[in-house]
């Protein structure tokens, strides 16, 4: 992966999954998942990938993409984040613009999507108003008593840009599992 400000993006691979799972670890502490970090580690696939992103030989978060097969157009923001005492320096904004050219220089895919809990003063909700061109709320996996508060932020590859209008995920059953 290429970037506009001269980070440095490592695909991860068998050597470095570890570390990759480490910043996973502590950064979703409910969430981790090793499988999905080793399946990204061994695939060659452009759109279900993940990177270890540098400044210089300074290891400073991880970014990633996925796709859902049944979304042809659609590639997606998967476990994106800065570590800690690298954030609110401005590399959030770089690694999710250079994430975005990314996608859009695989000449693939319509639409770059990102899938967020929201909940109050979320820092990447900050970010993600800034930078994505498109924001709606997701409601269609809640219940009459659970909300999920999730957020679908869309940003065109292409000119294209339509609204993700409620298309189903399996969100709930993918949180569930995590339980």
């Amino acid at each position: 992966m290429k970037s506009l400000y001269g980070l440095k993006y490592i695909t991860i691979n068998l050597n470095n999954l570890n570390i990759a799972y480490e910043i996973q670890k502590s950064t979703w502490p409910d969430d981790p998942n090793y499988d999905d970090l080793y399946d990204k580690a061994i695939n060659t696939k452009d759109d279900n990938c993940f990177f270890l992103v540098y400044d210089n030989k300074t290891l400073i978060g991880i970014t990633g993409v996925d796709v859902f097969r049944e979304y042809p157009d659609t590639i997606w923001l998967d476990w994106f984040t800065i570590l800690p005492e690298y954030r609110k320096k401005g590399y959030g904004k770089k690694v999710l613009l250079d994430t975005i050219l990314y996608c859009k220089n695989l000449n693939k895919y319509d639409v770059f999507r990102v899938e967020i809990t929201s909940y109050e003063n979320r820092p990447a909700l900050f970010l993600y108003d800034k930078i994505m061109q498109m924001k709606e709320n997701y409601t269609i996996e809640d219940t009459d008593t659970i909300k999920n508060n999730t957020i679908i932020y869309s940003y065109s590859l292409n000119g294209k840009l339509k609204l993700w209008n409620n298309k189903y995920l399996g969100l709930r059953e993918y949180y569930d599992n995590l339980k």
